[in-house]
């Protein structure tokens, strides 16, 4: 388990004007979200394919990073293996950009009925009962965008996300994300909005599979490798000793929408150490990505800052 802008953001002056580089690619997403919006359900599979092909030739950046994560995350995979599950990758990334269009443009109900098959909700249900909040993480995994759209209509909920530096961009992201009912807070302007969503006994969604920096983090296991983590979801956790689940939308085959997978988080967790906390969390989110490896976001650097003794892995 990144979900209307409620973060108050002061600022000396006002913000600048879109540039016409930031005007000009905001217009062309919103073309290709219209397109993907009107496009049969196996065109638009097909299209996604095809983009997803012409980036992992055309992106050598983005190719090195993936097979490298691969080769770290799945060592027992031999190189053909490793190779099909790179092009899969890529593919799988041309969905998740292809489905914005339907998730986001889409009449409400008709992007929510996406989502086919939801496990574990009544749990959610339960503990938001309770009044002391529930907070759900999610991992850039499948089609969080999905399960942005279905928490925001089921519980209240506000997530955190990170703004984008463009800012047209960013205005049709928040706006595509809370649609449904879910409250955005930038976290750039910290995560004082969650704490107060916990104490009023809602939800709180995060996205805390991604590598930060090390003052921030602490260094925990991730397939196989420390990787620095966020202590945020322990902590937040904490507080009101609020109940956590991994939520995870997995995108079914051939475009045919989501399978939402809601699960509980150990009933001693959090324990106080933050350490033992991202090691449990991370060890969450690596079984939930086993189950749909190349829908995950092999793309990123998380091992980016090594531990100590650790090379860095990138070329």
């Amino acid at each position: 388990m990144d979900f209307c802008h409620n973060a108050v953001m002061e600022a000396s002056s006002p913000a600048p004007s879109p540039s016409l580089v930031q005007r000009f690619t905001a217009g062309a997403a919103l073309a290709l979200m219209r397109l993907s919006a009107r496009l049969p359900r196996r065109a638009r599979l097909g299209l996604a394919h095809g983009l997803g092909d012409l980036a992992r030739l055309l992106v050598p950046r983005a190719r090195r990073v993936a097979r490298r994560n691969l080769e770290i995350a799945f060592p027992e995979y031999s190189k053909a293996q490793q190779r099909r599950l790179l092009r899969a990758h890529f593919h799988a990334l041309g969905e998740a950009l292809l489905e914005l269009g339907p998730l986001w443009l889409w009449p409400l109900p008709r992007a929510l009925a996406l989502i086919r098959e939801v496990r574990g909700g009544a749990a959610v249900d339960a503990a938001i009962a309770e009044g002391r909040g529930v907070v759900l993480f999610t991992a850039h995994l499948g089609s969080w965008e999905a399960a942005v759209q279905y928490i925001g209509q089921r519980w209240p909920v506000t997530v955190l996300y990170m703004a984008t530096r463009n800012p047209l961009i960013n205005e049709r992201l928040v706006s595509g994300r809370s649609r449904s009912g879910a409250r955005l807070v930038a976290k750039e302007g910290g995560i004082r909005p969650l704490l107060q969503a916990l104490q009023r006994g809602e939800a709180v969604g995060i996205l805390p599979d991604q590598n930060v920096d090390p003052r921030e983090g602490v260094f925990a296991p991730f397939f196989g490798r420390p990787a620095c983590t966020t202590p945020l979801l322990g902590r937040l956790a904490e507080r009101r000793r609020s109940a956590v689940f991994g939520l995870f939308a997995y995108r079914l085959e051939q475009g045919e929408g989501f399978r939402l997978e809601i699960t509980p988080m150990p009933e001693d967790f959090p324990s106080g150490n933050a350490e033992k906390d991202a090691a449990v969390m991370n060890a969450a989110l690596e079984h939930a990505i086993r189950q749909a490896p190349a829908q995950y976001w092999w793309v990123h650097r998380r091992y980016k800052d090594p531990a100590p003794s650790w090379d860095y892995p990138y070329d």
